[in-house]
Parts: C-alpha cells; structure tokens; sequence
C-alpha cells in the first residue's frame, strides 16, 4: 500500500496535473509529503552591453501533503558593492554597467494548501504562502522583488489553481513589504569619502494570471511518456516610490522629496507577458523554457525580452515494505 501511495504522488507531480507547474508561477498545489525536489534555475536579458544573469538553486520539501517549504540560494550581476555615482540624482539605473557575480542572499518561501476539491477530470486548489528575502544588495529601483534576490523583506498572498483535463488557471494576489537597505554611494569628489545613503524601497501589491496545456501526449500509454505543456503567464506589480535620506547619519542628513525622483524611484505598475514550454520527462524530470515581454506600463528592473530556464527533479523516500 505504501509502495502504491509513493507511485500515485509521482504521477501526481509528474503527469496528472502536469499543465499547472507553470515555469514562472506558483501553483496552488503542494509536494507529497516527504519527497524532496531541486530546482535550477536561471534569468538573462541584455543590457547595452552587458548580459545580466541571475541564477537560482532552490530545495523544495513536503512537509506533509498540504504544506510545502522552499530554500533558495540566488547569484547574479545585479548589483555593485556600492549605490552609483551621484545616487539618486543620476538617471537611475545604471545601464551596462559591469557588475561582478556575488551571491546575493537566500530566499524562503511555504506555501499551505487549505482547499481541495477534485471532481472527474478536473481539481480546484486553493493555497496561501508566505515568503522572506535576507539580502544585502544595491538595489537601483524602487520596485521590489524577494524572489529574485533583489531585495530583504517579507511577502504573502494568494493562490487559486483549477484544472480541467488538459487545461489548467491558476490566479494569484499578494504583497511584498521590504526592508529598507543602508549603503554609500561614492561623492562626486573623488577625494572625499562616500556618501552615506538610505533607501526604503516601495511597498507592492503582486498579481498573476496563468494559462497551461498538455499538448503531449494526446493519450497516455505509459508514465514514461514525454509531456510537452504549453504557457501564456501574466505577472506584474504595483509599487509606491521609494524614500531616500542623503548624508545619513551626519547633520546635513536631509530627505530626497518625490518629485525630484528619477523615474526609476518613483511608483508605477506594469504587466508582463510570459509564453513557455515545458518538458516532462519519465513522470519526473522537468524542463523549463519561457521568454518575457512588456505588456503594460513599465519595469526598470530588467529590460526585454527576459529568457528564463528552468530544470527540476522531485526525489521520493523509499517506503519500507
């Protein structure tokens, strides 16, 4: 019986909702309880002439069948070791400058299922999950983003998955409440010591919208079989501008106001469009590719198209017999 309850939660990650492990989304279904997944997975666009990568590894676990828990480490050329030249005054960010590769900090992230409802050939899961960043990086932008690396705080939310046979939706909703970040950012004076700046990144409001196809194969034979999904995602955020204190700590301290921000600090929103396929290969292992575009509004953190990949394998206990 538990050789065939281990079976079952494999076909279940790997086949049966195959079409809702969406590349770049979050479903609202969980692991099994006791299986361990690895994640690799990686971001690149270019910039000027720089390519930005930001690559993750991410270790998933089943902490029973409704509550899931992740850990990911993050590396990139995101960031310098200080703010740029004249921050905020210059026309944030700074495009093509070289960065060096650093590891950024980890990324922690649960996810509880706290509604299923399955009917034939089709499920409805609902789930909420939490999420941290500790970091410490020269973030450029005001909008932030935890599970990039980009910056520490904390964020919540929402997620709704259904699936109707080959054809799965999934909604989310959440927030992302940073931590402001303390750094300096070198005097135009090359004589004089950096300038001590603060920056509170704005708060965000998250959503999604994703669409997922099982084009192959048009009929199951065996679990061996070689799944090919399709995906159309659409992701995006609402963000307030940024706060910034010059000369931080010394008596000239003084607060930068709104208006006299660069684009890149002030608030905004945007809506980005994401096509993807993906690859499942003997139930388990899970090939990721997807590019994204702008749809609407804008976001200074990147530029486009954005290609992502993405590789993923699920290990299950043994089972005594």
């Amino acid at each position: 019986m538990k050789s065939f309850l281990t079976i079952a939660a494999l076909c279940f990650s790997g086949l049966a909702g195959a079409q809702e492990l969406f590349p770049l989304s979050e479903p609202a279904s969980t692991i099994p309880k006791g299986a361990l997944g690895v994640r690799l997975f990686s971001e690149t666009y270019n910039e000027v002439n720089q390519l930005r990568n930001m690559a993750g590894l991410r270790l998933m676990y089943g902490v029973s069948s409704k509550l899931s828990v992740y850990l990911t480490g993050i590396v990139s050329n995101h960031h310098g070791e200080k703010l740029p030249l004249e921050f905020p005054f210059h026309n944030t960010p700074e495009r093509g400058a070289y960065y060096p590769y650093r590891f950024n900090g980890v990324h922690a992230y649960a996810k509880y299922r706290f509604l299923s409802k399955d009917g034939e050939g089709s499920h409805l899961r609902l789930a909420a999950y939490a999420e941290a960043t500790y970091v410490n990086t020269t973030h450029h932008e005001t909008e932030p983003d935890l599970a990039m690396g980009d910056n520490k705080g904390v964020g919540a939310g929402l997620i709704g998955t259904y699936l109707l046979r080959k054809f799965a939706v999934s909604l989310t909703g959440g927030i992302i409440l940073p931590a402001a970040y303390t750094g300096v950012s070198p005097d135009p004076i090359s004589s004089l010591p950096d300038v001590p700046v603060r920056v509170q990144y704005g708060k965000a409001i998250t959503y999604s919208l994703s669409f997922g196809y099982l084009l192959l194969p048009r009929r199951y034979k065996d679990y061996d079989q070689t799944n090919v999904n399709l995906y159309l995602e659409f992701r995006g955020k609402a963000f307030q501008a940024s706060k910034v204190d010059i000369f931080v700590g010394l008596p000239n301290e003084y607060f930068l106001y709104p208006e006299r921000y660069p684009p890149a600090l002030q608030k905004g929103y945007y809506v980005d469009v994401s096509p993807g396929v993906q690859f499942i290969i003997r139930s388990n292992l899970r090939i990721d590719c997807s590019a994204t575009f702008s749809s609407m509004g804008i976001s200074y953190a990147r530029l486009y198209p954005v290609f992502n990949l993405g590789v993923q394998r699920y290990f299950f206990p043994r089972k005594k017999t």
